[in-house]
């Protein structure tokens, strides 16, 4: 495995398709801001109430089992840095390509360590949204 991988394990059906996801710097590095862009397609509208599960765990322990509205750290509400180029989450995503930025600030005490994040994304009608499973390896830091 490289220092960081993902599975796309959503469904053909998923709202939200992900065609690619890439990170700057490439690997994730511990003391250093690191930027995620994600590449998807919109089946249809997303629409405020759409909402992420994520499950980050360290083997067998959950360290963090959260979930985030979408909209609201979309609009700045949230705890994540992201932001999407054609939603600012006081409207929808529309139908069509679109790109989601993630920027994590990792501390440089991030443990040294394999980590194993899921995430479950869902619509406002609870419909599947997108999963994605991903795994990021700092043993060699």
């Amino acid at each position: 495995m490289a220092s960081w991988d993902y599975d796309n394990v959503g469904s053909p059906i998923d709202a939200l398709q992900i065609n690619r996801i890439t990170v700057t710097p490439d690997p994730p590095t511990p003391g250093q801001t690191n930027v995620f862009t994600i590449n998807a397609a919109a089946e249809e509208a997303i629409a405020d109430g759409a909402y992420l599960d994520v499950t980050v765990k360290l083997g067998l322990i959950k360290l963090l089992t959260k979930r985030y509205d979408l909209f609201a750290e979309l609009r700045g509400e949230g705890t994540l840095k992201l932001t999407c180029a054609t939603s600012d989450g006081k409207s929808p995503i529309p139908k069509g390509a679109t790109t989601l930025t993630l920027t994590l600030d990792l501390p440089k005490e991030t443990p040294r360590a394999k980590f194993a994040i899921d995430v479950q994304g869902y619509t406002v009608d609870d419909n599947e949204l997108l999963a994605l499973k991903v795994k990021v390896d700092f043993m060699k830091f």
